[in-house]
């Protein structure tokens, strides 16, 4: 198994860490308290290309889905200067990948003139009462009109809502209730007066994703801002690939709280003996278990990203789902063990690992959740079945 970087795109990762070490981390504190989207820092990753990362070559783009290894490092690297920014990135990475996917040419040279000129593409699937977690089926419905489509409903946790400039609506197109039928992409403007934010976002973790609710009325589009046809969204090389990035984002909370906590043993000292609490054998443990822990899942991503990139996107699978529990769990320990290190002063806002916990914690959550990502390891060894999201 070969997890070396493709020297063709060995120059992201170096911008990656230098764009979050210098632009990204000192504003990702504003954002949390604020509970703002990163304008600015997305702008940065807009102006150094970040944001083509997904657009095939010929289309303006670097194809990162074809080096997912690179991919996932250079959003590991991204996320530890802000895990929100990085999250956001993803999503537009993920999405824009899936449309030229499932596109025609000419969607695609169009979807790519919209990205190149700095355009953001949000994607909306979660509604109340409904989980993308489990078999599900969605309340917001599409029919077919003389020009287009008529999209009605209403979503939950919409990222970037009122930020992004067009949306990705996953909704059931036509009357069969079988999502992996009837499951489509529909593509429409931001500033459709049919769209209605419901400025609702006020969680406790991953604030600057704004992941408001929004209500769509009578939202019309044109023929061609179907993406794909009925159930595509749940092919096993569309959907998974949500879950490889999220790991490597989260990580990416994890591994700015190591740095953090070492930087600060290394230089905290106790009376009387005046001393760095870095040479005290109890912080050392804890400074290596979370090294061993990262080191950990960061291995398990990789391995899912050489899967993905060497064997396909259905062997992938059950390696992405591994991935995303060991990651998510072990930037939860690793967080929760470097507010330990640092004592009463890591539970203060003036530091960095409240917040990196918090956005940890949220990775817990973040489908596919813990519970999900065993229960496909599970079902994958016992059976050999791929189960993901709405598919069984």
């Amino acid at each position: 198994m070969d997890l070396s970087f493709n020297p063709k795109n060995s120059d992201l990762i170096e911008r990656a860490k230098a764009l979050a070490k210098d632009a990204l981390a000192p504003r990702a504190a504003g954002y949390d308290r604020e509970g703002r989207f990163p304008r600015e820092s997305f702008d940065d990753l807009i102006r150094e290309g970040f944001t083509c990362l997904t657009l095939p070559e010929d289309l303006g783009g670097r194809d990162l889905f074809a080096d997912p290894v690179s991919y996932v490092m250079v959003l590991h690297e991204i996320a530890k200067g802000c895990t929100n920014t990085a999250m956001l990135l993803h999503m537009h990475n993920a999405i824009t990948h899936f449309l030229v996917t499932l596109g025609t040419q000419a969607q695609k040279e169009r979807l790519a003139s919209l990205v190149r000129a700095g355009k953001i593409i949000a994607s909306y699937g979660g509604e109340s009462g409904t989980s993308s977690q489990w078999n599900r089926q969605l309340d917001t419905r599409a029919k077919r009109t003389g020009e287009g489509y008529l999209i009605n409903g209403e979503k939950v946790f919409c990222s970037m809502a009122g930020e992004a400039d067009y949306y990705t609506v996953w909704c059931q197109l036509g009357e069969d209730p079988d999502v992996r039928k009837s499951l489509s992409l529909l593509l429409a403007p931001a500033d459709d007066p049919g769209f209605t934010i419901n400025k609702k976002w006020n969680a406790y973790a991953m604030r600057g994703t704004v992941s408001h609710g929004i209500l769509i009325e009578n939202v019309k589009v044109p023929a061609d801002a179907l993406f794909g046809e009925g159930g595509d969204p749940l092919r096993p090389d569309i959907i998974p690939k949500f879950g490889l990035g999220y790991a490597a984002v989260y990580l990416g909370a994890g591994a700015a709280a190591l740095d953090w906590a070492v930087a600060y043993a290394r230089k905290r000292k106790l009376k009387p003996d005046n001393l760095p609490i870095a040479t005290y054998q109890p912080i050392q443990r804890q400074l290596g278990e979370m090294k061993v822990a990262l080191e950990q899942a960061l291995l398990m991503i990789q391995r899912a990203a050489w899967t993905l990139g060497t064997c396909g996107p259905e062997a992938a699978v059950q390696p992405i789902s591994a991935a995303k529990y060991t990651a998510a769990e072990a930037s939860a320990l690793i967080t929760d063990k470097a507010i330990k290190v640092a004592g009463g002063p890591g539970m203060m806002r003036d530091y960095p690992l409240e917040r990196l916990h918090r956005e940890a914690r949220a990775g817990l959550v973040m489908p596919p959740n813990s519970e999900k990502c065993l229960d496909i390891t599970a079902k994958t060894i016992i059976s050999g079945d791929i189960t993901w999201a709405g598919t069984s």
